[in-house]
């Protein structure tokens, strides 16, 4: 690793976000995951936007490509054991939503029922980037339903024990082996459209 990469990760591990669960679901199947890189996309609060960057191996990731929607929740600050089922396998073998109350007003998106709030979006654009899928969506549907901080990054990694830490790591370094491959492959390939000329 270099100095420059070395530092920027330490600097990384100082920020706190706030951890979303993100599902999605098509005619088949569905599903969740725990994300950290989803953010307000738009100044404009007539026309709220979404913007959610999850790993392209990932079940969750496939299902808001094939449906074009997804839900992004914010938890609790008691809510970590509920982050941790989301982060702590995978969805391809297990329903990560069967143990939780969902709202049945939104039949096409699984959208959890205990939760500090959430954001129902339909998905308008979507960028590869190896390590990231990048998906913007216009937020048809939001509901709030706690007025306290939600749970924050550094809170949930306080929470697990020394095995979930392990294992967290153990995911998150196979993860970077897998999509390292795939980012250099879309470097190599960036559109003209989207490549910075100096």
């Amino acid at each position: 690793m270099t100095s420059a990469a070395g530092k920027a990760e330490q600097i990384f591990r100082i920020l706190n976000r706030e951890v979303w669960v993100v599902t999605s679901s098509d005619s088949e199947r569905r599903g969740g995951l725990l994300a950290t890189w989803v953010s307000q996309a738009s100044l404009d609060p007539e026309r709220p936007v979404i913007l959610a960057g999850l790993a392209p191996n990932h079940h969750t990731t496939a299902l808001v490509r094939s449906s074009g929607r997804l839900a992004v929740h914010l938890l609790d600050s008691d809510q970590s054991d509920v982050a941790w089922n989301f982060c702590r396998d995978s969805g391809r073998v297990r329903d990560k939503l069967e143990d939780f109350e969902l709202e049945n007003r939104f039949p096409y998106t699984p959208v959890l029922k205990q939760c500090h709030s959430y954001l129902i979006g339909q998905v308008f654009a979507c960028v590869e980037t190896g390590e990231r899928t990048y998906f913007w969506a216009d937020v048809v549907h939001a509901g709030k339903h706690s007025s306290r901080a939600p749970l924050c990054e550094q809170q949930f990694i306080d929470w697990c024990d020394e095995p979930r830490k392990a294992l967290l790591k153990l995911d998150k370094s196979e993860d970077v082996e897998l999509q390292r491959e795939l980012e250099d492959d879309f470097r190599r390939r960036i559109p003209d459209w989207l490549r910075f000329e100096e």
